[in-house]
């Protein structure tokens, strides 16, 4: 692997800095383990800024508390969008919601930055533990020769593009072909692009799908079920990573620098 650089994790702010509550807008999951997943790293978000309260989390669907409901009350607060790309939810659901609240911050979504490039690399690197040196000729079956990101999907061209930013940011971090996919909406699927992988010579095994996908749900479970039915593996979720956390916090302190 070439070209990463380790992240500096955040510090606690000083006294009397990151008085305004952190909100979280999230999608929103059946699964009780997805929504705990977006719930903690919010919590360590707020632990890296050393919040006097803990952030709160909104959900713009399936699920609740609602956005509008975490947001009653509060004073002044700093939404961060808990999105990989800036769809449709991002664009209407999150500003609708503190449209009523002039003196509230909506940050941008977590979108391609390099925090997200880590986390899914290192996602990458934990399903194939011997990529790299695989890259140099050894291990076998475990070698990385192509990854595909696998994203949620979206109606939004630009929300699409993102991911396919980010499909070409990691492809030339790991130095291996690349493909992107999405699991509703317009854009190719995952089995159109792990055929055209395979087809172009690479074994299944050779290949990774990266879930491009923030916490265990719908999306994610169906992830899985296509990478095994291909003969390969799929990511674990993104939300986990520490990286995604001090993203998270990085967003609140360009809010209120």
């Amino acid at each position: 692997m070439t070209g990463r650089r380790p992240l500096p994790l955040p510090g606690r702010t000083t006294a009397g800095e990151g008085r305004r509550p952190l909100v979280v807008a999230a999608h929103g999951t059946a699964s009780e383990e997805g929504q705990r997943v977006v719930r903690d790293c919010a919590a360590r978000a707020g632990a890296l800024l050393g919040l006097p309260s803990p952030p709160s989390v909104g959900f713009v669907d399936v699920c609740g508390p609602t956005l509008q409901e975490v947001l009653a009350g509060l004073s002044d607060p700093v939404v961060v969008p808990f999105f990989l790309a800036s769809g449709y939810h991002v664009r209407h659901d999150v500003p609708s919601a503190v449209v009523t609240m002039p003196r509230a911050s909506v940050t941008p979504a977590l979108g391609a930055e390099e925090e997200v490039l880590q986390a899914l690399t290192d996602r990458v690197l934990q399903a194939r533990p011997r990529a790299v040196e695989g890259r140099a000729g050894e291990g076998g079956a475990m070698r990385l020769r192509a990854v595909l990101v696998v994203g949620a999907g979206s109606s939004v061209d630009a929300a699409r593009a993102e991911v396919a930013q980010i499909t070409g940011l990691l492809g030339a971090r790991l130095g291996v072909a690349t493909g992107t996919a999405f699991l509703s909406g317009p854009g190719p699927r995952p089995e159109e692009e792990l055929s055209r992988l395979t087809d172009e010579g690479r074994e299944p095994g050779h290949v990774v799908v990266a879930a491009h996908l923030l916490s265990p749900g719908h999306f994610l479970d169906r992830a899985h079920r296509v990478a095994a039915a291909a003969g390969t593996v799929a990511t674990a979720p993104l939300g986990t990573h520490d990286a995604l956390a001090a993203l998270v916090a990085r967003r609140y302190r360009e809010a209120t620098a």
